[in-house]
């Protein structure tokens, strides 16, 4: 199991290190029934119909009439929310679902939202059991989440993360960062949610364009798919939308993962691949089996160090760039310097500085070797030769490495009164020339840095 899992994670690394960005989480009611045990939407509509008085028959009648077809017994069951609120159960919905303009599922709507707003608001011993799975989710940092969820568990497991949902993201700018985007709605708008035949046909028309919206999320990001099966034919046919641009000559996704639950052991499910067939043809997704969350998440963890960065802040920054950029400079409103543009343009560390942003680099990813550590790599038992060899660089440059924090040197404050002090491949390359008898010499920049 260990194997497998390592062999993933480095796998899952290496793709985001390739991209070069935060992943897209794609995100289904899996996820909501492992931390919040929510109801699947059968069991929405199961618990939303035992809400209606003196049926005279189970739900499993319904299920057996409609061919298990959820989508068509929610289009009963609104129906039957109709006649009954129009009757005895009036004064359980707002005087206002009752004016002109209100579709008759409005009701069936208001209620499955009403039971979901009970499950989002638990903060039981359910969730306290995941916390550590939680708290890794969190540090994800996703560029964005999309789901066909209802509720707002996302919310509170992604904060700061702003909720987009149904017909506003046809309008919305997907270049910024930190958003759920709700496809199918959200209880906080009832009447946005997706539940009936009428709105799926709706769905059908308009599930071009979302696919479309997203397509540079799926274009230009990892995609990480949890709690969904492929079977679901909402995802799949998002997916094939995805799938009919980007995949390759055998119908591989290639930057699509399913992260599929198994109670078995992991390394049994060989097959790298998960497959799903759309109006006869077939894609792929890359596939992970797992028994546990959380070392996936682990490995999806930002690799940017973002995890102390509000997403709101970057939202912010990004909407009024793009203002900037799209409105303000063409309409103009604003003087540019234009040696300041060529300077963002050309220099990488340009337009962090000139947005204020300094870099946050983890010194235990920079230098990750303390110097024992650095000895034990070139096959010393102890340290001191490596002491040796600092004084030996002393001697030769003039140069001091241990007297600053440098490419080769830090050191890290653990405690009042000590530190520790970490070195570099950098350092390590050196070393190893210092030892081999090769000529050796500091980096450029670093010498005059060290001796001013």
């Amino acid at each position: 199991m260990t194997d497998y899992r390592d062999e993933k994670s480095k796998e899952i690394v290496q793709l985001l290190e390739e991209f070069e960005c935060q992943p897209i989480l794609f995100v289904g009611s899996g996820i909501s029934r492992r931390y919040i045990d929510a109801p699947n939407w059968m069991e929405l509509l199961k618990i939303a119909f035992k809400t209606l008085p003196n049926q005279g028959y189970e739900f499993e009648y319904l299920r057996q009439k409609f061919d298990d077809e959820a989508i068509v017994i929610g289009t009963e069951l609104s129906q039957m929310f109709f006649e009954w609120a129009w009757g005895e159960g009036k004064s359980n919905y707002p005087s206002e679902l009752f004016q002109n303009g209100n579709n008759k599922d409005v009701f069936l709507k208001f209620t499955i939202c009403e039971i979901l707003k009970e499950y989002t608001l638990k903060s039981n011993e359910n969730i306290d059991q995941f916390s550590s799975e939680l708290v890794a989710a969190a540090e994800i940092r996703p560029h964005a989440i999309i789901t066909t969820n209802y509720d707002r568990f996302l919310q509170i497991m992604f904060e700061g993360y702003e909720v987009i949902s149904g017909q506003k993201i046809l309008k919305y700018n997907t270049n910024y960062f930190g958003e759920i985007f709700h496809i199918h709605g959200d209880v906080n708008d009832f009447r946005s949610i997706i539940l009936t035949e009428a709105d799926y046909n709706d769905w059908s028309d308009k599930k071009k364009y979302v696919a479309a919206k997203l397509l540079t999320f799926f274009a230009e990001h990892p995609v990480f798919i949890f709690g969904y099966s492929l079977s679901d034919p909402n995802v799949a046919e998002i997916l094939r939308d995805i799938g009919e641009i980007i995949a390759d000559e055998n119908g591989v996704i290639p930057n699509v993962y399913q992260i599929i639950w198994t109670e078995g052991e992991e390394e049994n499910f060989s097959s790298p691949y998960r497959s799903f067939v759309v109006d006869g043809r077939e894609f792929k997704t890359k596939a992970i089996y797992t028994s546990e969350f959380e070392w996936i998440y682990e490995a999806l963890k930002s690799q940017g160090f973002l995890t102390s960065v509000n997403p709101k802040l970057v939202r912010a920054l990004a909407a009024r760039t793009m203002k900037l950029v799209r409105h303000d400079i063409p309409a103009g409103k604003v003087s540019v310097d234009y040696q300041v543009f060529e300077k963002v343009a050309n220099e990488d560390d340009h337009l962090p500085a000139l947005l204020g942003i300094t870099t946050a680099d983890n010194p235990n990813h920079s230098h990750p070797f303390t110097i024992t550590q650095a000895a034990q790599k070139l096959g010393f038992d102890h340290c001191h030769p490596l002491l040796k060899m600092l004084k030996q660089i002393e001697d030769d440059t003039g140069i001091n490495l241990k007297a600053t924090d440098n490419d080769y040197h830090i050191a890290i404050k653990t405690g009042n009164s000590s530190t520790s002090h970490k070195y570099s491949q950098l350092a390590h390359q050196l070393f190893k020339d210092i030892k081999e008898g090769k000529e050796y010499s500091i980096a450029e920049g670093i010498s005059d840095d060290l001796t001013q």
